[in-house]
């Protein structure tokens, strides 16, 4: 258990890589439009642990039991679990990187970018543990709800509420909180994607671009929504995956 709330106790899977080193740690965000979905097992954690990374596969309420902001500051509640309790599982608390699936994806880019918003932090929760990481990996994630496209989507009507103001969906929206301090970004999503059009990812990198924060796009030219969970796209991305971690998880960032 990570974080006891009044609609129950969270809990994540930790998946721990066999070395002598503290390891970078990465927190990860289950898919499932914020009303359904779980903590579990996905076959590129596996790849993540032998590459030298400790995965936290987290547990976040969903939108019938806590609507928006309520699974954001449950996703920040993870970060700074596994950054505190790093040293009895030997992470490396200085160095790590949130990533997430579809609705996952949202909260952890929202965390990634927004760690210190004031409506996002878990009230008297670690007050003194940062939240901030060192970059942020998204698959097929919706980041903007500005836009036509979310008006009367009923995943977004769930998550926010149906009396949701254009301020909360716009603070509630990624893309808004972009500014050049941000850290590194890789986002992942197929062309064919008919849960989340593909104009999601392309909207936040250009955004990114324009702050100069450093992006990683990979297309999948056909690929759809569950793109993360097919073995032939993801023996494309997870090598970029990691190499992307690599590069901005060493701790000179």
């Amino acid at each position: 258990m990570f974080r006891e709330t009044a609609d129950g106790a969270l809990k994540l899977d930790l998946y721990l890589p066999d070395r002598g080193d503290a390891s970078p740690f990465v927190v990860f965000a289950h898919g499932g439009a914020w009303i359904v979905g779980d903590k579990g097992h996905r076959p590129m954690f596996e790849r993540l642990t032998a590459s030298g990374y400790a995965v936290a596969d987290i547990q976040y309420r969903l939108a019938q039991q806590e609507r928006y902001p309520g699974p954001v500051r449950d996703v920040v509640a993870a970060v700074k679990w596994v950054r505190d309790n790093a040293g009895e599982y030997n992470i490396d608390a200085s160095r790590g990187a949130l990533a997430g699936y579809s609705a996952g994806a949202h909260l952890a880019m929202l965390v990634g970018l927004a760690p210190g918003h004031e409506r996002f932090r878990p009230p008297e929760y670690k007050p003194g543990v940062p939240a901030s990481v060192d970059a942020v990996v998204g698959y097929s994630g919706p980041y903007d709800f500005t836009t036509p496209d979310a008006d009367g989507n009923p995943a977004v009507t769930a998550f926010f509420g149906s009396d949701a103001s254009e301020a909360t969906l716009a603070e509630g929206s990624p893309v808004t909180h972009v500014d050049p301090d941000d850290p590194p970004v890789m986002l992942v999503h197929g062309t064919d994607d008919s849960i989340v059009p593909h104009r999601s990812t392309t909207v936040l990198a250009d955004t990114l671009r324009e702050a100069d924060v450093p992006v990683e796009v990979v297309t999948g030219d056909g690929a759809g929504h569950g793109m993360i969970d097919d073995q032939d796209w993801r023996e494309q991305t997870l090598p970029r995956q990691i190499e992307f971690l690599d590069t901005h998880l060493d701790g000179t960032r």
